[in-house]
């Protein structure tokens, strides 16, 4: 059963062509807006941040509540995969999945600006930021108890941290804020979009490397309490 349920994401996927169209060319059309529009440079490295990290966030939050909901979630635990093994692998999957469906609009959102390293390097910046949402829409899967709870909280939360990387607002130098900027899970996203609308590049932040890190640990750690949350999600 090793990677049955990464494998398992990918056929769904791929069994739904149109929701996959609808996928790739949505936040491609709202990249093209943004790009042809002229908007200034930090103002469009802010909004494609937050369309690709809620997409990440969304795309994996809800339709594990569904699923659990509709006993789907269950019956996979039941039939002998780790809880462990089912949440970390569907992140991968669906973190893979998002990240491709990403690529047309990322593209087009560093068209012309970079060279090709710095291409792939924003790329791997990209994936890792879509496995962090990933990860973190299994945590606010785990605490709502219907879709509209699961939508809400998703919204809250990545926007939080979104605020926390910096998006929103560019703390003092040397300051408190910026510590916390530093340590936070989607500032090498802003940082590396920024800098590669500019035309220039910047570090790998410690974060990014951190919660990439730290946070399957932690969704390890926490597989037995999100699945029995999930669970009492559809007797609830």
């Amino acid at each position: 059963m090793k990677f049955l349920v990464a494998a398992m994401e990918f056929r769904l996927a791929l069994a739904r062509p149109r929701l996959l169209a609808l996928n790739v060319m949505v936040p491609v059309v709202l990249v093209l807006a943004i790009s042809l529009g002229g908007a200034p440079v930090f103002h469009a490295a802010a909004v494609y941040t937050v369309l690709f990290t809620l997409f990440g966030t969304f795309g994996s939050s809800i339709p594990l509540v569904r699923d659990a909901e509709a006993g789907l979630f269950g019956r996979i635990i039941r039939a002998g995969v780790p809880r462990s093994h089912f949440l970390i692998e569907r992140a991968a999957g669906g973190s893979a999945i998002d990240a491709l469906q990403l690529l047309p609009a990322l593209t087009i959102a560093t068209l012309g600006s970079i060279s090709l390293n710095e291409w792939i390097r924003a790329v791997l910046v990209l994936w890792s930021s879509i496995w962090i949402a990933n990860l973190l829409g299994n945590l606010v899967a785990a605490v709502a108890r219907s879709l509209a709870e699961t939508a809400l909280f998703s919204a809250v939360a990545a926007l939080l941290l979104l605020h926390f990387s910096g998006v929103f607002r560019t703390p003092l130098p040397q300051s408190s804020w910026a510590v916390v900027e530093a340590l936070s899970p989607f500032q090498a996203l802003h940082e590396t979009l920024f800098a590669v609308l500019m035309g220039t590049s910047t570090e790998l932040p410690l974060g990014l490397v951190l919660w990439v890190l730290v946070l399957p640990v932690v969704t390890v750690l926490l597989a037995r309490p999100i699945t029995r949350s999930l669970r009492a999600t559809r007797d609830g």
